[in-house]
């Protein structure tokens, strides 16, 4: 079973939890949520992925407890429209996967109409079962705001990718 944390505010977790569990066909994954209340409480969870969704600020009291968990982490998606500096994630971890839609993201977006998003893919990603996804344009039906992170997580979990998210 997987393990995969997010440090978001309440809202978007329980958006990015109730898809990632809608949606997911054969991969068992726990989400939970990493906040200023829950961080000492889970500091000893081996999480396989850490979604940060929010600025990294917010919890500059808990750095060496989030250093602990990015180091024990596999992946770690990061939001760079709220985080631009994150030279201290780049020392903790090797499989960093940058989303947003600033043009230096590894996962941003090409293009947005009222009705679908254009996902771009911007370099090589290795995958949870180590295949290679490599630089590629994807139309997905626009819904809410949080597929970028969706998005990201399907491809990391090797999960079919559907056209809505």
């Amino acid at each position: 079973m997987s393990f995969i944390g997010v440090l978001s505010d309440n809202k978007t977790f329980e958006n990015i939890k109730s898809k990632i569990l809608e949606n997911s066909e054969g991969n068992k994954m726990n989400i939970l949520s990493i906040n200023l209340k829950s961080i000492e409480n889970i500091r000893n969870i081996k999480f396989e992925c850490i979604i940060i969704d929010c600025e990294l600020e917010k919890f500059k009291d808990y750095y060496n407890t989030l250093e602990k968990l990015y180091q024990n982490a596999k992946f770690i998606i990061l939001n760079t429209d709220y985080n631009k500096k994150y030279n201290t994630l780049k020392k903790s971890n090797k499989n960093i996967i940058t989303y947003g839609l600033n043009h230096k993201a590894d996962i941003t977006v090409s293009s947005i109409t009222d009705n679908d998003i254009l996902i771009y893919i911007q370099k090589n990603i290795e995958n949870i079962k180590e295949n290679v996804i490599e630089i590629q344009e994807k139309r997905i039906e626009k819904k809410g705001e949080t597929n970028l992170i969706i998005y990201s997580i399907f491809l990391l979990y090797n999960e079919k990718i559907i056209s809505e998210i």
